[in-house]
């Protein structure tokens, strides 16, 4: 479920995005910044969801199902009349809208010389709302007017997809998928919203391999860029990051999913993947070789323990380790069929004992301060105190 305050942004910067478009020439660099927030989350929203809707019921927004009741603000009160004066009720943005027509949609609707219906939009609709015949008290019948989002479509369905074509080596879809899924990513880290405080908080899903190859590439892209790594560094290690676990898909699920302990003969077939994705992702073009050295070292641990046996000396790659990581901790969080999901300070309590051993100690140490950071926000502990208390608590 997507908060509604990252959904109430929305309507906040599209209401800020035709004001600045009435004010300032297309080429001006605050038009610029109003429109980058926006397609920002435009563009992320709609691979979360496949279609955005945006409603006006009344005197308010709904967006996405969810009311928006602040029309006390300035920007918000503008674009509602904005929209009624141009016979516009609703408008839904769809999964593979540019930044152009973004920006051509709202340059319309701010000048008000061009009827907009006129225009013929690739990925954007709009019109009246017929299913509602008046203002409602109940926010939920607000909510019920508009139809419903298209969540199966989101960023689990377009991994899973992919996942499947890389392993049946189809051809028929390429990395792009990926590419454009780490980009959103990329995305919602660099706006510093709620994703990696949802991430270290939740409790997973069961999907062993799609949901968590999600999770694992969010925690690995917020790993780099605290340490500072250039920004295509970071897509191309969130893109090695989100195949990581490609070659459990070859494994039986009745295995996987087994409610007790594994037999020898089955650790043996899981011990498997990191060997099979590595070779599944090599018949591919993904735009560098990590993705391959990323699956083929990430159950590899610092102190060389682990599996598959490598014969090569000196370090691992960096992604892997960043990986390593994420990957046991994000399992210890999710429900699995023989234990319940883990507290964050039991996961990192059983993580903190593998420094050095099993985790390369700088990286989790790197790591360990983002859980750190997290907890200060989330309980909101004083500047002076906070970051030894959260340590204390994690321990």
């Amino acid at each position: 479920m997507i908060e509604r305050e990252y959904l109430h942004l929305v309507i906040l910067h599209l209401a800020q995005a035709v004001q600045a478009a009435q004010v300032y020439p297309e080429h001006h660099r605050q038009f610029h910044l109003h429109m980058d927030r926006l397609y920002s989350k435009v563009l992320r929203l709609t691979t979360i969801l496949g279609t955005l809707h945006i409603g006006i019921i009344g005197d308010h927004f709904v967006i996405d199902e969810t009311p928006f009741l602040d029309m006390n603000r300035m920007f918000p009160r503008k674009l509602h009349k904005k929209l009624l004066d141009q016979e516009i009720e609703k408008i839904s943005f769809q999964e593979g809208i540019t930044f152009g027509e973004l920006k051509q949609f709202i340059q319309v609707l701010a000048s008000g010389k061009e009827n907009p219906h006129k225009r013929k939009w690739e990925c954007i609709s709009y019109g009246t709302i017929h299913t509602f015949d008046g203002p409602s008290e109940s926010s939920k019948e607000l909510v019920m007017s508009l139809p419903r989002s298209h969540v199966l479509r989101g960023a689990t369905r377009v991994l899973q997809d992919l996942m499947q074509s890389i392993l049946d080596g189809t051809g028929k879809r390429t990395t792009q998928d990926g590419k454009d899924i780490v980009a959103n990513v990329l995305s919602s880290l660099h706006q510093g919203d709620f994703l990696i405080h949802r991430l270290l908080r939740m409790q997973s899903h069961d999907d062993y391999t799609v949901t968590h190859s999600l999770n694992v590439c969010a925690l690995v892209m917020s790993q780099a860029l605290r340490i500072g790594l250039p920004e295509k560094s970071v897509r191309e290690i969130g893109l090695a990051a989100l195949f990581h676990d490609i070659g459990k898909e070859t494994v039986p699920q009745d295995i996987l999913r087994k409610p007790g302990r594994i037999s020898a003969e089955e650790f043996a077939r899981i011990a498997e993947h990191p060997v099979l994705g590595a070779n599944h992702i090599r018949k591919i073009e993904c735009g560098s070789i990590l993705p391959v050295i990323v699956s083929f070292e990430h159950h590899i641990k610092f102190d060389r323990s682990g599996y598959p046996n490598a014969n090569y000396k000196g370090k691992l790659n960096i992604a892997s380790y960043m990986t390593q990581i994420a990957d046991v901790y994000d399992a210890l969080r999710t429900n699995r069929p023989y234990r319940k999901a883990l507290s964050v300070k039991n996961a990192m309590t059983i993580m903190q004992r593998g420094r050095g051993t099993e985790f390369e100690p700088v990286l989790f140490d790197n790591f360990l301060s983002i859980v750190i950071a997290t907890y200060d926000q989330s309980k909101g502990t004083r500047a002076g105190q906070s970051s030894e208390k959260a340590a204390q608590h994690c321990r």
